[in-house]
């Protein structure tokens, strides 16, 4: 039998382990490079090279151990040989140096090999990976599947980090194994993943690109599923991926095996009765310990206003130039910024943004660089980057902007002090968080103390950011958009004690990213029309330190889509059927120039601006004047009532048209005929001036007057005039007429030579006037 194939659909490489290459992996004879480890490889594979009777004498085997199952305690299962584990498998885990199970392994493996559904909830970094690709090895090995059996097992998680990690585990511990693993993932290349995905005995992917090939790739067939497990099932149940999640359990065969993992497990009777669950096994290791989180880590949290965020994280990366921390934000745009504003002011951490609108390569590659990395790094990042990764040696971990809820805590803070290491988390809230957000903290079994920051550490980078946004235009348009994102998320935050908007100082936070001008955010929704609006005891309306002017009722908010604001929010939980008080803080009005006529007007129903432009558009009215200047009524003064027949404009358009096309015509016909009679006018006038003469020697009675110059014959005398006739005489036919004109210029010109001065004087005189 062949060795097991793993295929990821990112890349076509080989396997290279833990590193972060995740290609397709195959161990054959091919993949060794000299003859001596083709041999030593041989020998390896030869150990595990079963006959048919030999691997249905194992699987007799197990399924005796499974019967007798029921003996086996957790406490006895020290180590993995002492489950009823196939050979390939523990050969497999030995070789990935996995020795003993954790607790919830040991709770939840057995369940799982014998084909209970499990419904289970850990501590994050406690091992729930391996519980559930244990049991979907020994499934498969169990019931001798193949490749001709197709799709056995699906394993669905949020997010493509997540899915990347898993495969990573399953190409460890299954690699013994004659199964096909595929990656679906988004940002690869669909055509690839569509030709090779009928050969997949286990998939591991996202919803959406999982739901993406069940509606468009006739090759996806599920009828033989066996099992169904959900990583992090309470977010793959979460709102954001309701409608995707209930696509992909519908076109699953009803019968089969579900396992749900999750550190935070949901326990709503809607989820579970979504993926079908049939008697499951709950556990829950940690449910009745006295913290929710892991043992080693300490929490601890810190008090801040919102101008000061920027400078706290700018001074703890500068006294905290050797560790490895992770920065989470609320938003991508919040992820972008401060990358850009850091990696500019050069501090001593490598940094590295992660974020869900990356390139899905260098995504890939940015997990993998920060994963090898032991120190001296920092990881700025959303909450993408929150659930399932195993991030390895993690210090610190930085919350600088409040999580939604505790469960979200709980999943950011559990990416240090995993497997029983050390480790810490800080939490950063604003002073009007701070009590409802410890309070949900105590009552979910978190410990956490506070802090002080020493002032005389503290550095502030405004004014390099300040010059930075100067010369930047992008950089500047870049924090206008982290400062719009912020506030939007806090407007969608559904627990509105923690989370107040008309609280937030709006002004100072907009220069703090150094913004001289807070930029405008438009906010538009319903106003409640049962409440009365939100005050104080003196009468006045909420105190905001800021001028933005925002209305929004129980978290419904729309928002008007800018240029510059191109994030896509969505509100990752949403619950329908909540029901507040009226005394709860669920409304937020940031109204400072209420009065009893703008309460009235509110409660009416609100009009869209484009039902508001639509009844202000008024038919425009054509108006003729007469020679005066006065408008002329032509329809009198029942014009105004009379309705707008459209068939009657479109008639008188259309004859309008037909006179203008008419007109065209006739202005083109004279505009030839102007045209025409000015070329005949340009031939006719070189004739004209080829018989005309010169202007001195013409006749005609435009020629020049010459009758003021002196007579010829008192300054030459009457010879010399004779004998200049007597040489004009023979030059006089009609062939040389042409040259007449030009022989009287020479001898005007040469009379004019033997002129005395005063003569000259007054012949330029003349010419002159």
């Amino acid at each position: 039998m062949s060795k097991g194939r793993y295929v990821n659909f990112a890349r076509k490489k080989k396997f290279k382990g833990h590193s972060g290459h995740f290609a397709e992996a195959e161990t054959n004879d091919s993949d060794v490079a000299n003859g001596a480890s083709r041999k030593a490889k041989s020998k390896k594979r030869s150990a595990f090279k079963f006959s048919v009777k030999e691997e249905e004498a194992e699987i007799e085997r197990l399924q005796q151990r499974y019967r007798h199952a029921d003996s086996l305690k957790p406490d006895d299962l020290k180590t993995f040989g002492d489950f009823p584990l196939s050979k390939k498998t523990l050969t497999g885990l030995q070789e990935a140096e996995y020795l003993k199970p954790t607790v919830i392994q040991r709770d939840s493996i057995l369940a799982g090999v014998l084909g209970e559904d499990v419904l289970a909830a850990a501590k994050t970094g406690s091992g729930k990976t391996l519980a559930f690709l244990i049991p979907i090895l020994e499934r498969l090995y169990v019931q001798k599947w193949t490749r001709m059996d197709g799709l056995g097992a699906l394993i669905i998680t949020p997010t493509r980090e997540l899915a990347l990690q898993i495969f990573e585990t399953m190409a460890k511990v299954g690699k013994h194994h004659d199964f096909t693993t595929g990656l679906i993932i988004g940002g690869q290349n669909l055509k690839f993943e569509r030709n090779r995905l009928h050969n997949l005995n286990i998939i591991i992917g996202t919803p959406g690109r999982l739901l993406q090939h069940m509606d468009e790739n006739p090759l996806f067939d599920a009828t033989n599923l066996k099992v169904l497990v959900l990583d992090e099932a309470d977010r793959c149940l979460d709102m954001g991926f309701a409608s995707t999640m209930n696509a992909i359990i519908e076109n699953l065969p009803s019968i089969r095996q579900t396992l749900l993992f999750s550190a935070t497990q949901t326990k709503s009777v809607r989820d579970l009765a979504r993926v079908k669950l049939n008697n499951p096994r709950y556990i829950a290791p940690h449910e009745h310990e006295q913290s929710a989180t892991p043992v080693k880590l300490q929490q601890s949290y810190v008090v801040v206003t919102l101008p000061e965020k920027l400078t706290m994280l700018w001074s703890f990366l500068r006294t905290h130039p050797k560790q490895k921390i992770i920065v989470f934000f609320a938003t991508c745009k919040q992820v972008k910024y401060f990358y850009q504003v850091f990696k500019k002011l050069r501090p001593a951490n490598l940094l590295l943004p992660l974020y869900g609108g990356m390139n899905q390569e260098k995504r890939n590659k940015i997990y993998t660089e920060f994963c090898g990395k032991k120190t001296n790094v920092c990881l700025l990042a959303t909450d993408v980057a929150s659930r399932g990764l195993d991030f390895p040696k993690v210090n610190w971990v930085v919350q600088m902007d409040c999580p939604e809820d505790v469960a979200q805590y709980i999943h950011r803070a559990g990416r240090t002090a995993r497997l029983n290491t050390s480790g810490e988390n800080l939490l950063v809230l604003l002073p009007h968080e701070e009590q409802a957000m410890l309070e949900s903290l105590e009552g979910n079994k978190i410990p956490i103390k506070q802090i002080r920051i020493d002032e005389r550490q503290l550095f502030s980078p405004l004014v390099k950011i300040q010059s930075m946004l100067a010369q930047s235009p992008e950089l500047k348009e870049c924090a206008k958009r982290a400062f719009v994102a912020y506030v939007k998320s806090v407007a969608l935050m559904k627990n509105r004690e923690v989370f107040q908007l008309q609280k937030l100082n709006l002004d100072g936070y907009a220069k703090s990213l150094g913004l001289n001008v807070t930029p405008r955010i438009r906010f538009l929704s319903r106003v409640a029309t049962d409440r009365k609006p939100a005050t104080t005891a003196n009468g006045t309306g909420p105190n905001s330190t800021s001028s933005v002017k925002v209305v929004l009722e129980d978290g419904n908010e729309e928002s008007d889509d800018d240029d510059d604001d191109g994030e896509l929010l969505r509100v990752k939980r949403v619950d329908h059927g909540s029901v507040q008080s009226d005394d709860s803080a669920g409304d937020i009005q940031a109204s400072f120039d209420e009065t009893p006529a703008s309460t009235a007007s509110a409660t009416k129903k609100r009009v869209s601006k484009a039902k508001m432009v639509k009844k202000s558009l008024i038919v425009s009215k054509r108006t003729v004047f007469d020679e005066e200047g006065a408008p002329i009524d032509e329809e009198g003064p029942k014009a105004s009532s009379q309705v707008y027949d459209i068939n009657e404009a479109r008639l008188k358009l259309q004859q309008q048209d037909a006179a203008d096309k008419e007109r065209y015509k006739q202005l083109k016909k004279e505009k030839r005929a102007a045209k025409k009679e000015k070329d005949r006018k340009k031939k006719v006038a070189p004739e004209q001036d080829e018989h005309g003469g010169d202007d001195f020697g013409s006749e005609s009675d435009t020629s020049v007057n010459l009758d003021w110059l002196p007579d010829p014959d008192k300054v030459y005398g009457k010879h010399k005039r004779e004998s200049a006739s007597e040489d004009e005489s023979p030059n006089s036919d009609e062939d040389d007429q042409p040259a007449a004109p030009a022989k009287k210029k020479r001898m005007i010109l040469s009379r004019t030579q033997d002129l005395s001065l005063n003569e000259a004087e007054q012949l330029a005189m003349n010419l002159l006037k």
